[in-house]
């Protein structure tokens, strides 16, 4: 329904409009751009882009992850289990809302981008004996306890009143899956919408 849906707004766009669309807004396994790339409505003169949500960017980065636990169980490499810093869906949850904090905070810039998703996931590793507070932001403002204290010149707080952990061992294999994830540019294009 959807696609055939599109169909008829964009050729009407062309016939009854005058007018042209030349973007989609869609999610991002989304056959109506395809079947839209394969009518070819403007005969090849305009090409059409595909815009994505930002809350698909931020779940398709979730469900990546969610991927990966299954497949490190599949393999029985624990990922922590029920201990605290492991990789529960709780924990994915909310790292998947600091992703799409962190990207619509970011757009488009990719590089400020992952360094606040990197910097999230840093904060919820980070412990008394081996901080991890170099990507943060520093200053007053700063959303880290660690860097907001400091601008206080004051002294942190435990590292135990945070609320999200991961263990180093999941932390190393969510910046594996990070690093290869091509949802980056996708992300970045332009502003996106909520």
């Amino acid at each position: 329904m959807e696609v055939k849906a599109a169909e008829i707004l964009w050729i009407r766009s062309v016939v009854n409009c005058i007018m042209r669309y030349f973007s989609v807004l869609s999610d991002g396994d989304s056959k109506t751009y395809q079947d839209l790339l394969e009518l070819d409505v403007y005969d090849g003169s305009m090409k059409i882009s595909k815009e994505e949500c930002l809350n698909h960017v931020a779940k398709r980065l979730g469900i990546g992850l969610r991927s990966k636990v299954k497949e490190w169980r599949s393999k029985c490499v624990t990922n922590g289990g029920r201990k605290e810093g492991s990789l529960k869906e709780s924990t994915l949850f909310k790292h998947t809302n600091l992703y799409r904090k962190a990207i619509k905070e970011s757009v488009p810039d990719v590089q400020n981008m992952t360094t606040a998703i990197f910097a999230s996931l840093f904060h919820n590793s980070s412990t008394y004996k081996a901080p991890k507070h170099n990507k943060f932001p520093t200053g007053l403002s700063s959303w880290s306890f660690y860097q907001s204290t400091l601008a206080n010149n004051e002294e942190p707080k435990s590292h135990s009143s945070m609320k999200t952990k991961l263990s180093e061992q999941v932390l190393e294999k969510i910046l594996t899956r990070l690093q290869t994830t091509s949802c980056w540019e996708d992300a970045s294009r332009e502003k996106p919408r909520m």
